[in-house]
Order: C-alpha cells, then sequence, then structure tokens
C-alpha cells in the first residue's frame, strides 16, 4: 500500500473530499494540515507542484490538483464504477455537479452583503434547484450509479454540506432519491465515525 499524506490548510475547502474518501475506503494517511496562511505561503508553497493546494503526496512524491486527487483515489478504491460505462455515469454526474459550484463561488467571493443575500435568494429559489432537478434524473435510486456507493454519492455529499452551509431556505425534501443518496452517505458507518471526530472547521 503506498504511503499517503493530503496537504492542505485547516479546513474542509477541497481537501474535504479526498478526507471522505480516505474514510470510506478505510484507508490509512497523513492528513496534514497547515498551521495559517502564513506557513504556506513561507514554507511550502514555493515547494508545491504548481503553488497551490490540496496536493497529495504518494511516497514522497507531490501531485496537484484536487479534481486529479479525487479521480485518482476514487479509481484506487475501487469506486468509479464497475467499468467504463459506470466510470462515465459517474463522470456525467461530477460534472454536473460543478455548475452547483459555480453558484456557490458567485456568492462565496461577494463582499457586498446586499449584494450577496440577492445572489443567495437567486441560487435557492432558481439556480441550484434547476441543477438538482437533472441531478435527481440521474439518480438511479438510492446511489447515483450501480448497487453501492461510488465516488459520485461522496461527492454529492461533500458538495450538498457546502450548499447548506451557504445557501438558505434550500432542502432536499423536493428530491428523494439525492435525498435518499445524501442520507445513505451520511449514515455509513466509516463516513458517520469521520463526521464525528473531524476538526470544527469552516466548510
Amino acid at each position: 500500500m503506498p504511503q499517503y499524506k493530503l496537504i492542505y490548510f485547516n479546513s474542509k475547502g477541497f481537501a474535504e473530499l479526498p478526507r471522505l474518501l480516505f474514510a470510506y475506503a478505510d484507508v490509512e494517511y497523513e492528513d496534514f494540515r497547515f498551521a495559517n496562511r502564513e506557513e504556506f505561503l513561507e514554507k511550502f508553497k514555493p515547494n508545491m507542484p504548481t503553488g497551490r493546494v490540496p496536493v497529495l503526496e504518494i511516497d514522497g512524491k507531490l501531485y496537484p490538483d484536487s479534481g486529479a486527487i479525487f479521480r485518482y483515489l476514487a479509481r484506487e478504491f475501487k469506486l468509479y464504477g464497475k467499468d467504463n460505462v459506470e466510470a462515465l455515469q459517474i463522470d456525467g454526474v461530477v460534472e454536473t455537479m460543478n455548475d452547483i459550484m459555480q453558484v456557490l463561488k458567485k456568492i462565496f467571493y461577494e463582499n457586498d452583503e446586499a449584494k450577496k443575500a440577492e445572489l443567495q435568494k437567486k441560487a435557492a429559489a432558481e439556480e441550484l434547484p434547476a441543477v438538482l432537478t437533472l441531478l435527481e434524473k440521474l439518480a438511479g435510486g438510492d446511489v447515483f450509479v450501480g448497487d453501492s456507493i461510488t465516488a459520485a454519492d461522496i461527492a454529492f455529499f461533500r458538495t450538498m454540506e457546502v450548499v447548506l452551509s451557504i445557501v438558505t431556505g434550500l432542502t432536499l425534501d423536493s428530491y428523494p432519491k439525492l435525498k435518499s443518496i445524501n442520507d445513505k452517505v451520511a449514515k455509513e458507518p466509516k463516513i458517520a465515525a469521520w463526521l464525528a471526530k473531524r476538526p470544527d472547521t469552516p466548510n
């Protein structure tokens, strides 16, 4: 088994999805977190492959980018479908979820509180329901693809964690399959154990 070290800030951010994959697969890794942003900038940024994090260290070698790390771990942990067709379906779900993240980015980076409130209202009433409706159609039941949890389900759970921390007035009650997927992942024992013990940090 390779020696893994996940390098990121002391927050959930773009490293939390890999952490959830490690938890579900029950694979040991070092969860390395910078003490603060200054430590990252002064001591670590120059040595990062692209100057950004997260970075996954595998047997001493550094590999960048959250998307690449997600796909690598999903494949390594056999969470990327039973064949290429299921992998294609998983990719389709994940790419659709990227539309959600684009909506959230607009809200997150808006500094004007009045404008932020308007963006949140529009997201809850229009933009996010449109994407969730598409995802509900892609869902197979209590999982997106196949008959067991895959990377798509875990990625959806993580996406909804972020959504519900930023956008008020949005629930999954109108999307029964998505709610079932979200609940299934949350109640999975290894995921639940990680959620209970993980550091209380910003999303």
